[in-house]
């Protein structure tokens, strides 16, 4: 219980009391005055006292309330987690990838920068500047992996089941890991349609192959099983996958997204029911569960645009909005109108959300977490996951 709502229980249990006393004394004195007087006002003064008392133990005691922010939960922890951080080169209001890795490497095992795409010629292109030396320099520094991220541009999926531009984009991989001395990569392939399925797990196979070869590590992004259209997630065979991958991320955020319908980014039953799926085909060691530090604030018939968790509270904040707590979901949300008079439905993650999935990883046996974002996070976010995940820092 939040300690406004220990403050407020201390006051009604005051009040019950100041109506309990009376109604003992007008229990004990009425019916004398009864036998004199032949009136009913014993039974009548007495069962309005009953109702008050009954209303307030009913509204407000031992009764959860939205407002209410749950108690993190308690660390069970075998052995010490994995920490994948997603890595960009943008700048955004909450802080930078940077400055995020500055103050929190000890608490990072590996970053994936957002560095590359892969086109349908079997060619890498730069994303967002490409490499950072920088970026590099201080991850190298500090002994945190650097396993940069390659996206498809998902313009022309048939460079999967081409056997030739296969082979010749793996060579390509494997030549910028080795040119750069990455640790490996994390192929982040999306929107793959599901005739791509056995193209990409042959993908995978070999590159895992060459990889093998120079002592790399592959870390695949994934798409969820449960609640997600097979249109985004058919192309991806667990089970074909997993003797090939050194780590799968799954993506469990975006259950809504901006442009559907308002609602949890990461409700915690339905992380839940993808973690049970994918240990029916990976081993836990090989899992790193996908934690969103952002969320989505929806105009109600239309689109949202993405917050962090501070740019969440600032806004609710300044419309004097009431963050409340969804008991099923396990994450906070609020509701407010803006000047031009539009309805808002605002859903995110913070730290107490986290604290509920990072249980989940510890009660699974995960190997880990793997962030999206890097600079979105507070220094709180960061304390929860080394008290949760047995990280020093």
């Amino acid at each position: 219980m939040s300690p406004l709502s220990s403050k407020r229980a201390y006051l009604v249990y005051l009040l019950v009391l100041l109506i309990l006393i009376p109604y003992l004394l007008i229990s004990v004195s009425l019916p004398v005055l009864a036998a004199e007087e032949n009136s009913d006002e014993s039974s009548w003064i007495k069962g309005i006292l009953m109702l008050v008392v009954t209303f307030l133990l009913n509204n407000f005691f031992n009764k959860e309330t939205d407002t209410d922010k749950p108690p993190i939960p308690q660390p069970e922890i075998e052995t010490e987690k994995e920490v994948l951080g997603f890595y960009v080169n943008w700048l955004t209001e909450s802080g930078t990838s940077y400055q995020t890795v500055q103050e929190n490497w000890q608490s990072i095992d590996m970053i994936a920068p957002f560095w590359y795409t892969l086109t349908p010629e079997g060619e890498l292109e730069n994303r967002y500047g490409g490499h950072q030396y920088e970026a590099m320099n201080l991850a190298q520094n500090r002994q945190v992996e650097i396993l940069p991220l390659i996206n498809n541009s998902q313009a022309n999926n048939l460079m999967l089941v081409d056997p030739t531009i296969r082979k010749k984009s793996i060579n390509n991989i494997v030549k910028l890991v080795q040119d750069y001395q990455y640790d490996g990569v994390n192929i982040d392939f999306e929107m793959l349609p599901e005739w791509t399925r056995d193209g990409y797990t042959n993908f995978i196979k070999e590159l895992s192959a060459e990889f093998d070869k120079i002592n790399k590590k592959l870390t695949i992004s994934v798409f969820p099983k449960i609640d997600v259209p097979i249109s985004l997630q058919g192309a991806y065979d667990y089970g074909a996958l997993a003797p090939y991958i050194d780590r799968l991320v799954i993506m469990t955020y975006d259950n809504h997204w901006s442009t559907g319908p308002a609602g949890p980014v990461a409700p915690l039953q339905w992380v839940e029911k993808n973690i049970i799926y994918a240990l029916e085909y990976l081993p836990p060691e090989k899992v790193l569960l996908g934690i969103a530090n952002y969320g989505y604030d929806w105009v109600i018939g239309g689109e949202g645009s993405d917050l962090s968790e501070k740019e969440a509270t600032q806004l609710a904040s300044k419309y004097n909005a009431e963050i409340k707590w969804h008991n099923t979901y396990q994450v906070p949300y609020f509701n407010y109108q803006d000047e031009i008079g539009n309805k808002h439905q605002v859903w995110f993650e913070n730290n107490y959300s986290l604290g509920f999935k990072l249980e989940l990883v510890n009660k699974y046996n995960l190997k880990g977490i793997g962030i999206w974002r890097l600079g979105n996070g507070s220094k709180d976010f960061w304390k929860i996951i080394n008290k949760l995940l047995g990280k020093t820092n």
